[in-house]
């Protein structure tokens, strides 16, 4: 059963070949002691019951050093999927454990920018499914709110609900909050308001805790048109507008161009995509990741494709008389 209290341990259990389970536990061991010297307890448990655990990336058998993620077990029994990367080092395990401990406590109410990220998460979760369904949401276990993932609208239902996005997500960290399958009739509900704003501004405050898994998996982000949330935003919004435009560049690419802080960068990628800002290419997102810069070439500039088909007929001496 999960923990559900904000300070209490949590649990991890090792779910490894016999071969890399007695290593990554006695890893664990020596980052789970330093963890709780800054305020996250951990104990080691039995999967079955663990709020967390540890598994590999695919099937691992041909990897020297396997890639490891953890899977992190939700209040409402869904399973949360945290990648852990570079898992032998021990500064990438416990940076990992970090936000893995920040998504625990985010459930039972913590810091707003953790509160964002977690909702979002459940969010896209919904909004993936082939039929998505409508949400209620509940802080301090009071139903205020249903979300309509496909109209991309919202019913505010409790009054005393915070109007403002800041005091709403002040009181989602501070009293606790849930977004599961909704259990009210959508036509007793209120009139419905546009979703998308609020959504603009989960995603910049979730920033400060990366960006969204589907962002990591994806080799090019091209915008559809201007993201007319982002007026009156940070100055850089216009830089990464301009980058992002081209379709150049995928996340880890632009935030090597350090045209903004990396949590603006992951900020403003997480708003985009919640928004549908980018476009939608199943044929890119079912591709393998793509590292630094590199572009597909059906995305690339006409200059560098013929650039790169006059490098192949040189190599292959096929411009020879």
């Amino acid at each position: 059963m999960m923990n559900t209290q904000e300070f209490a341990p949590y649990s991890i259990a090792v779910a490894l070949p016999t071969y890399l389970k007695s290593l990554v536990e006695r890893m664990l061991q020596g980052v789970l002691r330093d963890q709780h010297e800054h305020g996250l307890r951990w104990y080691l448990n039995d999967a079955a019951n663990a709020d967390v655990t540890v598994r590999l990336m695919g099937d691992g058998s041909q990897a020297i050093s396997p890639n490891l993620l953890a899977e992190v077990r939700r209040r409402d029994g869904g399973i949360d999927v945290v990648h852990i990367e570079g898992p032998w080092r021990t500064g990438a395990m416990a940076l990992a454990l970090t936000r893995i401990g920040q998504m625990l406590r985010a459930e039972a109410g913590s810091d707003a920018a953790d509160a964002a990220w977690l909702f979002l998460r459940r969010w896209c979760d919904n909004v993936a499914d082939a039929q998505p369904r409508m949400l209620e949401l509940r802080i301090g276990g009071r139903v205020v709110a249903l979300l309509d993932p496909i109209r991309y609208t919202w019913h505010a239902l409790d009054r005393q609900a915070p109007a403002e996005f800041d005091a709403l997500l002040d009181a989602m960290a501070r009293e606790g909050w849930s977004l599961n399958t909704a259990q009210v009739a959508v036509l007793s509900a209120p009139a419905a308001a546009p979703l998308k704003p609020m959504l603009w501004k989960f995603g910049l405050h979730a920033g400060r805790q990366g960006a969204l898994p589907p962002l990591l998996h994806m080799p090019a982000l091209k915008l559809k048109g201007w993201p007319y949330f982002a007026a009156g935003g940070a100055r850089s919004f216009a830089d990464l507008i301009a980058q992002l435009r081209s379709g150049a560049n995928n996340r880890s690419s632009l935030q090597s161009l350090a045209l903004a802080p990396r949590a603006v960068v992951d900020g403003f990628l997480n708003a985009c995509y919640v928004c549908e800002f980018f476009h939608d290419n199943p044929a890119l997102l079912h591709s393998p990741p793509q590292s630094g810069s590199a572009v597909p070439l059906s995305v690339a500039p006409a200059s560098q494709q013929r650039s790169v088909i006059s490098a192949i007929r040189r190599s292959l001496q096929v411009d020879r008389p």
